[in-house]
């Protein structure tokens, strides 16, 4: 690297399986790190340390930015360009508490070059100092209301954080860490709060990115399959040279720990229907030191799982034992401070001295007794696997994330990677009293504690939405005609930017490949059905045989087997769906006849590295309509531990206890609180889902088992648990039986074909344990009879989706209709919903099974989204591409027909695969119409979208006010929350 680069240590590193290096530029001081390794998929980041001072979401908005725009890289958004043209494995980039990193992966060399290239043109030149347009789209500005005549706010990060500030979780956690660390780095938002963010000044946020984004303030990040020298050199001579070492100011703050523990009372914003009994949080607590510390680093996060998220977890068990709250789990920070959490949700805020007393008698027992080994040893377990599985398909990115904890600290980065000799040396001190004296030091008598106690407060975010009204009211009747003029006219300036197609010239500085660079077909992914002598099952005297299949999908897997049991659910009567899907969730967290709960998750722990099972469907491409329905039993297993699995495994499916009504109940109110919990934080995906059920047989299939029809019926459950808990268990037993059951079974297996063969007695074992009654056809097809919904909730932003099934049009699935949805996601729904409408993302989806599903995500805006979706055909018969800007659009395409995928998900994408008869030949076919598409045939789609949209299926979650503005929009409008 000759006087470039200095070199400060090289280490090989198994958990990461690199060469690494740790260099630092010699020019500037920039410090580089460098995981050299045969992984294809290669790897750029470069972050900065960010230490905004005030609330007003500038580190936030900043990342927003550069990203539109640069010297090089002339159009308005780079970064949707990337998105729509490169073969990128991962594009993105994330504000943190201190820090703001950008990361970027491909498969492709020449496309990782071109990543690399845009990234850092946009981090050190963006042009947002020539075009004020940037932080005004990005961040915040002013708007009237063509309708109302009103002054309001709008902004992408605005909006974003408007819709993190709905969700009561988020919020509690925001009181935790702000309380914590006050009158610090930390005890401010670096995302934004949504009230302070119109105070953010233009001339200050080009301020912060004038002093912090300087190579001297620099995290430089490269992996994979790379020539290092030659990157690192590009790096170099395009950009690190062009600037002089400074010494960057981007020192973080930190208060003095707490000398006595401190209380915190404060409210988050509920509806009317929001508001009742076990609506309040509370929550305890600490700062265990700083991150720069290897062992409290690992520790923090180790002692998360022991004590609080695992099922045998001491303060989760004695919290719910107590029926303190629905649902316990732990929270973790980010940051220098190593913060950790316990948030026990759906309680009541004056139980906070019995929280309290719950939680210190629990680490006192703990301390006092010693912790139970098996526990010791089964979270141990947990995290060594997660070690030596590696990050899974986004290891390269999840490795810089994990450098950083030491690494923007001044602490080497090598040390966050670092795990194996600790876990090792942990191991080794299981009976040595280390958990415990570690547990009271850091915990029990650490003074630097919290607790907060958090209720709903009856529309607080309506009252605050009508200060915020009346003060721009105020604010718009102080103003002269001719600043209201300077308002409407930078307005309209603003979505001329946001509307002005990028020039010829613009849109060449943007990098691309060539379909030359494309490879025609898709990656192979073996898969072998492997006969067996217990493959055929005799039915009855009359000698029909039914099949068990097993399926081998041979993947190097660093030793581990990851195993799928399909187990037929096609029998179940369309009245058991329900209790069908409450039943995989309590299945593996109940007492069996050998275990307790507590006693069975140590031994799942302790034996293999994962645990699930789900209602699952496939639908057949061959034959439509056709729909396979399973209980999808997953786990994964060290080789050697394959024979101990399927024994624990058997004894869970044969012998599990579903007469023990209070864990039950227990289990139910945390399954449905996860659902709360993911309707806030995952809103377009249920949207999208919902739209789905209302035309779909496995749409409808799907939200009764696992979408808003399972929260409704788990809602009425709990509400009159005691009357119908004996009609309940009755009727989960008898699907138990039902189910693990030995007919039409799928075994899929990825990993190597001498641990499957090893162990063929072992899978026969099991086999023939499950019952062998033969039960006739249940359900076939679902239908639904709604059309549109509008669900109503607290939030201030809207998620909003239709859709409808395109082959009922006469239209089946092409492969060019992926390169469609890919021109309507990255141009027309982004520039229309997101840069002009301000919502945080829109895009499109076109499913193999012939759907059109839209959706928008943190939306401020309802009605004008549904405008948007109904006007995408008169976009597509204005259509006018080039031949380059149609070749750009395809290319952004071929990842969904060949994605980067881990060992275990290329096993999950075959065993779709072969249920759905959906074969690699299919796929290619589809991968090859995609990349023969024409602008005649993208624009013939134009009236089959019309006809779509025209048949308005509908869905909508989103606030009270805004959905009944809209009321006549919907057939039926729901209370969201129970």
């Amino acid at each position: 690297m000759n006087n470039k680069y200095k070199l400060l240590e090289e280490k090989y590193v198994e958990e990461v399986a690199s060469l690494v290096k740790v260099y630092e530029h010699t020019k500037t001081r920039a410090q580089v790190l460098v995981l050299s390794n045969d992984d294809e998929n290669k790897a750029f980041g470069i972050g900065f340390r960010t230490i905004p001072k005030d609330s007003t979401g500038v580190a936030h908005i900043v990342e927003h930015s550069v990203l539109s725009g640069s010297k090089k890289y002339t159009t308005r958004e780079p970064f949707m360009d990337l998105i729509k043209s490169s073969m990128q494995t991962f594009l993105n980039a994330m504000t943190f508490s201190d820090k703001t990193i950008y990361p970027v992966s491909s498969r492709n060399e020449k496309d990782f070059y071109n990543l690399m290239d845009v990234y850092l043109d946009a981090v050190f030149y963006p042009r947002m100092y020539e075009k004020k347009e940037i932080f005004l789209q990005e961040g915040w500005h002013y708007e009237i209301d063509e309708e109302t005549d009103e002054l309001k706010y709008n902004g992408v990060v605005y909006n974003e954080m408007k819709g993190v500030y709905s969700d009561p979780q988020n919020i509690v956690s925001d009181i935790m860490t702000f309380n914590l660390h006050e009158n610090s780095s930390y005890g401010i938002d670096s995302g934004g709060d949504p009230s302070v963010i119109p105070s953010l000044t233009y001339e200050n946020f080009l301020d912060f990115h004038k002093k912090l984004y300087h190579p001297s303030n620099s995290y430089v990040y490269l992996y994979g399959n790379l020539d290092m020298d030659k990157a690192l050199n590009y790096i170099d001579e395009n950009y690190l040279s062009n600037f002089e070492s400074e010494d960057v100011d981007s020192k973080i703050i930190l208060n003095e720990p707490f000398k006595e523990q401190k209380i915190v009372h404060d409210t988050y914003s509920a509806s009317e229907s929001e508001m009742g009994e076990n609506k309040d949080y509370l929550t305890y607590s600490w700062c265990l030191g700083k991150s720069t510390d290897k062992l409290d680093l690992f520790m923090r996060d180790f002692l998360s799982e022991l004590l609080i998220d695992s099922e045998s977890a001491p303060i989760k068990m004695a919290l719910l034992k107590a029926n303190l709250a629905e649902d316990i789990y732990a929270e973790t920070s980010s940051s220098e401070t190593l913060d950790l959490s316990i948030v026990a949700k759906n309680t009541e805020v004056s139980k906070i001295d019995e929280f309290k007393n719950i939680v210190e008698s629990t680490l006192r027992d703990v301390i006092s007794k010693g912790l139970n080994k098996d526990l010791l040893k089964a979270t141990l377990n947990k995290f060594e696997f997660a070690f030596r599985e590696g990050g899974g398909v986004q290891r390269s990115i999840i490795y810089y994330i994990r450098a950083l904890n030491s690494w923007l600290y001044g602490e080497n980065p090598i040390d966050a990677l670092e795990a194996n000799d600790m876990i090792k040396d942990l191991n080794s001190k299981i009976d040595s009293g280390f958990f415990e004296k570690y547990i009271e030091e850091k915990l029990l008598n650490n003074n630097y504690s919290l607790i907060t106690a958090v209720k709903p407060e009856l529309d607080k975010s309506k009252r605050q939405d009508e200060e915020l009204k009346k003060k721009l009211q105020e604010y718009k009747n102080s103003l002269s005609s001719e600043e209201i003029e300077n308002i409407k006219r930078e307005q309209k300036e603003l979505v001329a930017f946001q509307m002005t197609e990028d020039s010829p010239e613009d849109k060449k500085t943007i990098p691309s490949l060539e379909l030359s660079d494309i490879s025609e077909t898709i990656t192979h992914i073996p898969r072998e059905e492997i006969d067996t002598d217990f493959s055929k099952i005799h039915l009855n005297e009359h000698d029909s045989i039914s099949w068990i299949k097993v399926l081998l999908n041979e993947q190097f897997t660093n030793s581990i087997s990851y195993v799928t049991i399909l187990f037929d659910s096609s029998h179940l009567k369309s009245e058991e769906l329900q209790n069908y899907s409450l039943l995989t969730d309590l299945i593996g967290k109940i007492s069996t006849d050998k275990y307790s709960y507590e006693d069975l998750d140590n031994e799942i722990y302790k034996t293999m590295g994962g645990f699930t099972i789900n209602p699952t469907s496939y639908s057949d491409y061959e034959r439509s309509g056709m729909l396979y329905q399973y209980a999808s039993l997953k786990f994964k297993v060290l080789d050697e531990k394959l024979g101990d699995a399927l024994k624990l495994i058997n004894e869970i499916v044969q012998n599990s206890n579903l007469t023990d009504k209070n864990r039950i109940k227990e289990l139910l109110l945390i399954e449905k609180s996860d659902i709360e919990s993911m309707i806030l934080q995952n809103g377009h995906s249920i949207a999208t889902e919902t739209v789905k059920s209302y035309y779909s047989s496995q749409g409808a299939y799907n939200n009764t088992v696992n979408g808003l029809g399972i929260y409704f019926y788990l809602a009425e459950l709990l509400d009159n648990f005691d009357e119908r808990w004996e009609g309940f268990k009755s009727s989960i037993i008898s699907i138990k039986e039902k189910i693990f059951n030995k007919h039409n079974l799928i075994i899929n297996f990825t990993g190597s074909r001498e641990t499957l063969n090893n162990n063929l007695d072992n899978f026969k074992t099991f086999v023939n344990n499950l019952n062998n009654e033969v039960y006739s056809e249940g359900l076939t097809s679902m239908h639904s009879n709604i059309k549109s919904q509008g669900f109503t909730t607290s939030a201030n932003v809207q998620y909003v989706s239709k859709g409808y099934d395109l082959s009922k049009l006469g239209l089946e699935y092409n492969g060019s209709l992926s390169v469609l949805g890919n021109i309507l996601s990255t141009d027309y729904l982004h520039n229309n919903i997101r840069a002009k409408g301000g919502a945080y993302g829109a895009g499109v989806k076109f499913t193999i099974n012939s759907d059109i599903l839209t959706y928008s995500y943190r939306d401020p805006n309802l009605k004008n989204t549904i405008e948007v979706y109904d006007n995408m055909d008169k976009f597509l018969e204005e259509l006018n591409l080039s031949e380059d800007e149609l070749k750009n659009y395809i290319i952004g395409t071929m990842n969904s027909f060949d994605p980067l995928l881990s060992p275990s998900a290329k096993g999950d994408l075959n065993l779709v695969r072969y249920i759905s008869h959906l074969s690699e030949e299919k796929m290619s076919q589809f991968k090859n119409e995609a990349l023969n598409t024409t602008l005649e045939q993208l624009k013939s789609y134009a009236p089959t979208i019309k006809k779509a949209m025209d048949e308005n299926y509908l869905c909508v979650i989103g606030g009270e006010e805004v959905i009944k503005e809209n009321s006549s929009l919907f057939n039926e409008i729901v209370n969201l929350k129970r």
